[in-house]
């Protein structure tokens, strides 16, 4: 029995104790990630989605629970949220805890492919988490991606644990031996995950097939003992996960009337474009804007063929380990999933595959590792330069409506009386949210409206109509011509004034002044 559940530590990589260059590098890939997320964290503006959060945080504990199930999402993150807004205010605080999260999940990273495959690989994989744009774009967003990537990261490691030695993962969890910190580590990281977001649900599909395929093994291999008891593991790890979770789940169905997918019709329809979009932003490094389907320019266009190739051979070096097979499930599942749904309802969208990036990136860690010994600290130093010059544009391109710069622009310009018409039904809320603090509620001094019989009716009763053309989120875009010729019957604005590259503010006078 000691020799079937005896860890192989040239072969895992499993060291129970890590040498103090490990532990220097882990804190350094924290660092380097922290400081990533936290550069410029308030820059960019709040967009819808963090407009919505704001409100909910801001809502009574009751409504705020109401609210998270009526809108698809669990309240966790926003009760967390709730808990530090009383701290202050301010964009920044809101997005500081996903820049820790973010950090963190670069370290788990670090310590999934320091297990795996040794410093190397962990150097790589962890400097590839902590400087991916769009990991560091959603580690600067109050919103709970970077949480749930962390969440599933360290459910993450703990399958990797099984995987490794699936005797100890067989043995009953009172055995002195038996691997009951894997079993702990897992469950206890999907249970998170599964209750803060539910972009995490395939990742239990790709964790119970990872699940599968060892106990396959062991079937092969153990006796018959063994195999028993590994899969009693296994189903009262799967009961405690589905006894956690599925209450929160059955809430969100209730709140949703059935209409799940209904309420996701505003996502771009599947199509290779969109596919290389999504691939782009989640894997090889390239920065997406947030309210375009689209990458934005890069400053190292060969970085993401790079990646892309070390992340092929890693995975070609796994493809007869078992734990490799566990890092491919983990990685490949979650969009998989999202295409099939796609075929019925489109839901591909680069922050529904955020986590997916984790294992991917451990897998280019791998395949960095197969380079000569001699080649890899260079390789290494240079992979880092490139990533810190490819992720210094999202620092200073606009990636986000400049609804701020609109809402500060109305709240100096309008008079009582003046009626603001906002092509996208959501920009009243985005206008309010990002009001300059101390000026007074703009709804307080104008109408706000996104019906446009509403401002045509005050505009003839001899008000001022200020008309704002520019969304707040994914979905069909209203081109400024258009929107000029939907509210033609104002007449010819008198001033015209933009706000950053999505908005731009029109102003008729009233029809008395414009005689």
């Amino acid at each position: 029995m000691k020799a079937l559940i005896a860890i192989d530590n040239a072969q895992t990589g499993a060291i129970r104790k890590w040498p103090a260059g490990d532990i220097a590098w882990t804190l350094f890939v924290l660092v380097i990630g922290l400081a990533a997320r936290l550069l410029h964290i308030e820059r960019q503006p709040f967009w819808l989605d963090e407009a919505l959060t704001f409100q909910r945080i801001h809502l009574g504990t009751g409504s705020l629970i109401a609210d998270s199930y009526a809108n698809r999402h669990m309240p966790s993150y926003f009760l967390l949220l709730q808990l530090i807004s009383q701290l202050g205010v301010g964009n920044a605080l809101l997005r500081i805890p996903s820049a820790l999260f973010g950090a963190l999940s670069a370290g788990m990273v670090f310590a999934i492919a320091r297990r795996i495959g040794g410093r190397g690989a962990a150097i790589v994989a962890g400097l590839l988490m902590a400087l991916s744009p769009l990991q560091v774009q959603y580690g600067q967003e109050a919103r709970s991606y970077t949480l749930v990537t962390l969440l599933i990261t360290i459910a993450l490691w703990g399958l990797v644990r099984l995987a490794q030695n699936p005797p100890r993962a067989a043995l009953d969890l009172r055995h002195p031996d038996a691997d009951w910190r894997g079993w702990a580590t897992y469950v206890l990281g999907t249970i998170g995950a599964l209750d803060v977001l539910s972009d995490a649900a395939p990742w239990l599909i790709a964790a119970n097939a990872s699940l599968l395929l060892i106990w396959r093994g062991l079937r092969l291999e153990l006796p018959p003992d063994l195999r028993t008891g590994f899969r009693r593991n296994w189903l009262l790890s799967l009961a405690l996960i589905l006894v956690c979770c599925v209450p929160f789940y059955g809430a969100i169905l209730a709140a949703s009337d059935g209409q799940m997918l209904q309420k996701f019709d505003w996502i771009p329809p599947l199509s290779w474009r969109n596919l290389k979009v999504a691939a782009k932003s989640a894997y090889l490094m390239r920065m997406a804007a947030v309210v375009r389907f689209t990458v934005l320019p890069t400053a190292v266009p060969l970085l993401g063929l790079l990646v892309g190739m070390l992340g092929a051979v890693g995975l070609w070096h796994m493809r007869r380990r078992l734990v490799g097979r566990v890092l491919l499930l983990g990685f490949a599942v979650l969009p998989l999933c999202l295409l099939a749904i796609s075929l019925v309802k489109p839901m591909l969208l680069p922050r529904y595959i955020l986590w997916s990036a984790a294992p991917f990136f451990v897998l280019a860690g791998l395949g960095a590792a197969t380079l000569p010994r001699r080649v890899l600290p260079f390789a290494m130093t240079s992979l880092m330069l490139l990533c810190v010059v490819n992720l210094a544009p999202i620092y200073r391109i606009e990636t986000k409506p400049r609804w701020d710069m609109a809402a500060a622009t109305l709240a100096a310009h309008v008079r009582p009386g003046d009626t603001v018409f906002t092509g996208d039904p959501n920009a009243p809320t985005m206008l309010m949210v990002l009001q300059p603090r101390n000026a007074a509620p703009l709804e307080a001094t104008a109408l706000v409206t996104p019906r446009l019989d509403l401002a045509l009716a005050r505009w003839k009763q001899g008000g001022r109509v200020w008309a704002v053309n520019g969304r707040s989120a994914l979905g069909e875009r209203e081109e400024l011509d258009a929107f000029k010729g939907r509210i033609a019957a104002l007449g010819t604005p008198t001033l015209q004034i933009p706000q950053g590259k999505e908005i731009t503010i029109l102003m008729f006078p009233a029809p008395a002044a414009a005689d």
